[in-house]
């Protein structure tokens, strides 16, 4: 179904804040939105106004509106999201998964292990997306899979920062790995305990993250 002006103006900046192209504390305008798109003012405002609701954009009274810094607070609560929705999950996944699954997952996997930027041309997260959007596809829980990839926006750049990270996203392979090799073998008590400790570990690297890039998060 072809996307309206509107959808096409939305997604497009949204892309850009999550893929840090707008940074944190950026100032944005129904004016910039529509020169940066080539589009006119309607749909650019339309954009702000969703954006803002969703907690990437920041009006400021007497000031402008602004790119939000990453929410850490909020973030968790993105984090319980997707931590029960994903493990929710276990059971169809297991019911369903497949020869086909198992190499299409290996071979997202793969190109993980040998990702450069001059490979691939597309941020990392979008291929770790690509490796669960697969498990979601298959356990057949299409709300969850929307939720999962529409609500976790301060979740995700935080993603998208330790990703950037070579030390980080090493264990991110792994972790891919690990849960191939689980539903290889049927162990769902091996594939619970991995998808908990992957989908939870970029709080135990948040500290790093915040060294790295103190200008993106909000102060506590």
């Amino acid at each position: 179904m072809e996307k309206s002006l509107n959808e096409e103006t939305y997604e497009k900046l949204k892309y850009d804040i999550m893929n840090f192209r707008l940074l944190p504390g950026d100032s944005i305008s129904a004016q910039k939105v529509a020169l940066r798109y080539d589009v006119s003012r309607t749909p650019a405002r339309e954009a702000i106004v969703n954006l803002e609701k969703e907690g990437l954009l920041k009006i400021i009274p007497q000031s402008g509106t602004y790119v939000a810094c990453i929410n850490c607070r909020r973030s968790a609560q993105e984090w319980f999201v997707r931590k029960s929705l994903e493990m929710g999950m276990v059971d169809a996944v297991f019911e369903n998964a497949d020869s086909e699954l198992l190499d299409k997952m290996a071979i997202l996997n793969e190109r993980l292990i040998h990702y450069t930027e001059e490979n691939e041309k597309i941020p990392r997260i979008e291929i770790d997306n690509a490796f669960h959007e697969l498990i979601y596809e298959c356990s057949g829980e299409l709300l969850a899979q929307n939720i999962i990839q529409t609500q976790m926006s301060h979740y995700n750049r935080i993603r998208y920062l330790a990703e950037l990270n070579s030390s980080i996203s090493a264990k991110t392979n792994d972790e891919h790995e690990m849960l191939i090799e689980a539903i290889k073998k049927k162990d769902k008590r091996m594939y619970l305990r991995v998808i908990k400790a992957h989908i939870s570990r970029i709080f135990n690297e948040l500290d790093k993250l915040k060294g790295i890039y103190p200008q993106y998060f909000e102060k506590e």
